[in-house]
């Protein structure tokens, strides 16, 4: 599209929408930058844009601006608000942020995108350290971290040959009409953001539009254990490939884990050989969930041309995001792990099943509601004990009663009293294990501060910090 002379309408004035505004006023747009929040809030926005030519309407929205804009475009989570509407009646187009990226994408550059309710960012981070390892152009970003899509465009990553890897979100997906990823991968869904999309069916379409302006070669890379996924999967008309990390599993193209759950194997996947064996020892992340998110980037990196060779590099240098089942220490080989991420019940059901050790898990903060049954199912066999902390503490005892847990279930008063006391628990070839499946508010500023509490803690009772 050309913006040149155009009317544009960049609504929501964080992070994505400063880097829009200056995307569309670099290209000669008349852009006109909307935020609900008054000009005092905005004052991270406001330095960011000083001296871009950008009209300001903050305090709320003007109703003219957006039907008589020639292009509207909002940040990722900005509700559907009426103005958006009025728009769309008077035929003008209001478009996510990503959706117009894709459009000044290079055609013959590959891009790979990534969604789901959970492991999304994990994926997304190893795709993108497999691409970045095979040498060629790579960006690697969208919702995750500080570099949105639209930073794409100018980067050297957007050419013929190079490798585009983005997370999207359902917020984002949502608003688009053409966006076309050359690998598609929907990791999970599970119940999130129904204040938005009311109900699961809903929000998994949102989720499996992903898949939807695929075409030709394209490849949709689906989780054949999801039910949500599977159905979504079921419109897929071009290539599918799946991955199932459940003992026995051979999905007829797609990737399983080898029979002593020592390898990720690919079969029959676009772009693979017949068989490819990669060793779990390659990667410093654990857990079934991240061999799934390990099967989800194989193939997609391999879908993109990236050699075997760099597949293997790249999840060799690999470190997880912080706070994401992050290893930060061990003491008398007791290991350590951070996943204060974890901030819903699914979230660390499926970080704990198949883990490799005995654990003591740490949990606890703000309860979200919900049953607390799955995490205490995928704990079965393999908990010591969980430790409890903050106001959801007394909802998680009762259901582990409930479950019939035979295991401690120990309050802690704050962060250092809980890992001392679920060290206590452990024996050398266990591990301690924060994943709260809560939200943090009650004790902390947010899951960054909550992980990094937990860091301090770790460090008291003696641990080796490891920074991987």
């Amino acid at each position: 599209m050309e913006l040149r002379g155009k009317q544009v309408v960049v609504v929501g004035m964080a992070q994505t929408g400063v880097a829009l505004a200056k995307f569309c006023a670099r290209r000669g747009a008349r852009v006109i930058v909307t935020d609900a929040k008054p000009m005092e809030k905005l004052g991270e926005a406001a330095a960011a844009l000083a001296g871009v030519d950008v009209t300001w309407e903050v305090g709320g929205h003007e109703m003219m601006s957006f039907t008589g804009a020639d292009l509207v475009v909002m940040s990722p989570g900005v509700p559907d608000l009426v103005e958006m509407k009025a728009a769309r009646a008077a035929g003008v187009p209001v478009w996510a942020e990503i959706e117009l990226a894709f459009r000044y994408l290079h055609p013959e550059a590959s891009l790979l995108a990534i969604t789901g309710t959970n492991g999304k960012s994990t994926t997304t981070a190893l795709t993108g350290a497999l691409c970045e390892a095979s040498g060629r152009p790579s960006f690697c970003g969208g919702n995750l971290g500080n570099m949105p899509l639209i930073d794409a465009v100018d980067h050297p990553a957007n050419v013929a040959g190079g490798l585009i890897v983005a997370e999207v979100a359902a917020f984002m997906l949502e608003h688009c009409t053409s966006f076309r990823p050359r690998v598609g991968i929907l990791t999970n869904v599970t119940e999130d953001h129904l204040d938005r999309f009311v109900t699961m069916e809903n929000y998994a379409h949102m989720k499996g539009r992903i898949w939807d302006w695929q075409e030709g070669d394209d490849l949709a890379i689906a989780n054949a254990a999801d039910p949500w996924v599977v159905r979504e999967a079921a419109d897929v008309r071009h290539a599918l490939a799946w991955f199932d990390s459940r003992p026995g599993a051979r999905p007829e193209r797609g990737a399983a884990m080898s029979d002593d759950r020592r390898e990720i194997v690919l079969r029959h996947v676009p772009g693979c050989a017949d068989e490819e064996r990669y060793p779990v020892d390659d990667l410093v992340i654990v857990g079934n969930h991240n061999m799934e998110n390990a099967m989800g980037a194989y193939m997609a990196a391999r879908r993109a041309g990236v050699s075997i060779e760099a597949v293997r590099a790249g999840a060799r240098g690999y470190r997880p995001l912080p706070h994401r089942m992050e290893w930060v220490g061990d003491k008398g080989n007791i290991y350590f792990y951070d996943d204060s991420k974890g901030t819903n019940v699914a979230s660390v059901a499926a970080s704990v099943r198949g883990f490799p050790r005995p654990l003591v898990l740490i949990a606890g903060g703000v309860d979200k509601g919900g049953s607390y049954a799955p995490m205490l199912e995928a704990l079965d066999g393999v908990c010591k004990g969980i430790v409890l902390i903050g106001k959801a503490a007394p909802l998680i005892k009762e259901a582990a009663i409930a479950h019939g847990v035979r295991y401690p279930l120990i309050d802690a008063t704050d962060m250092h009293e809980a890992v001392a006391q679920a060290t206590a628990l452990c024996v050398p070839g266990d591990a301690v294990v924060l994943s709260p499946a809560c939200a943090s508010y009650d004790m902390f500023q947010n899951f960054g501060h909550r992980g990094r509490v937990f860091r301090d803690a770790v460090s008291a009772v003696g641990a080796i910090r490891k920074d991987v």
